[in-house]
């Protein structure tokens, strides 16, 4: 879990601005939708596959 967590703040929150809340939520949204279409990425960046 900490390792997505990490994975989380690098893509949304590290060096990127956001204008507003809103824009935080979206971002959020995006990574998620990335997430649930990306299972084999998820798997390997947590360590679990090749």
């Amino acid at each position: 879990m900490e390792r997505l967590w990490k994975w989380l703040k690098d893509e949304v929150i590290a060096n990127v601005f956001h204008k507003d809340q809103n824009d935080i939520a979206q971002s959020i949204t995006r990574f998620e939708q990335y997430v649930l279409q990306h299972p084999d990425e998820v798997l390997r960046r947590m360590g679990c596959a090749v």
